[in-house]
């Protein structure tokens, strides 16, 4: 009686086993795709990308954005990531000059001391630009970049997120933040 029971289990194992490898390889066809997993989406461009891993990025576009959209933005983020690449490489290359001056030992006391009341400017104009950007990332909702330069702020914003209400938000922001005037503040929309 044992052993027909367990030949009973052995064959049921068996054939749920089949019945698995069966249902993997008929959804997993590559010359037919099953009616139920992709009958809803329908695209215009290949889904499969030839060589892509499991975990790569790829940009998605919704039902209202266009391809043209979907490249502008691409471009107006790589924009940016390198006017901010730029702007940290001058920044450290104008820390890295001052300090020179103030490890110099031929350099006089006057010059040491106007280095490091330089490198702190620098220091509090680099941390003024990341609270700008980051209040007008959390008010307005763009992408933007700030450069501090002589009593001035310029401000380059994304294309399309300049109106009224996001002018007047951003000012505020720069008033707030550097005490310049007004008139010292200029926002820019970038163009692409």
């Amino acid at each position: 009686m044992i052993i027909k029971k367990r030949q009973l289990l052995l064959a049921t194992l068996i054939i749920a086993l089949s019945a698995a490898v069966f249902v993997n390889w008929y959804y997993t066809r590559p010359e037919i795709e099953s009616a139920g997993v992709n009958a809803a989406v329908t695209t215009t461009q290949p889904q499969v990308q030839e060589g892509a891993n499991l975990g790569d990025a790829r940009y998605v576009i919704s039902g209202d954005a266009t391809l043209e959209d979907a490249v502008a933005q691409a471009q107006a983020n790589e924009y940016f990531a390198s006017a901010k690449l730029r702007r940290q490489t001058a920044h450290d290359e104008a820390a890295e000059s001052l300090n020179d001056v103030i490890k110099d030992s031929s350099s006089s006391s006057e010059t040491v001391a106007e280095a490091t009341r330089m490198l702190g400017e620098l220091a509090q104009a680099i941390s003024l630009e990341s609270d700008i950007e980051n209040l007008i990332t959390a008010k307005v909702g763009c992408e933007n970049l700030v450069i501090l330069n002589g009593g001035n702020a310029e401000i380059v914003v994304e294309n399309g997120s300049v109106d009224d209400v996001s002018v007047i938000k951003i000012k505020e922001i720069a008033v707030e933040q550097t005490g310049y005037s007004v008139d010292k503040i200029s926002i820019t929309e970038m163009n692409y």
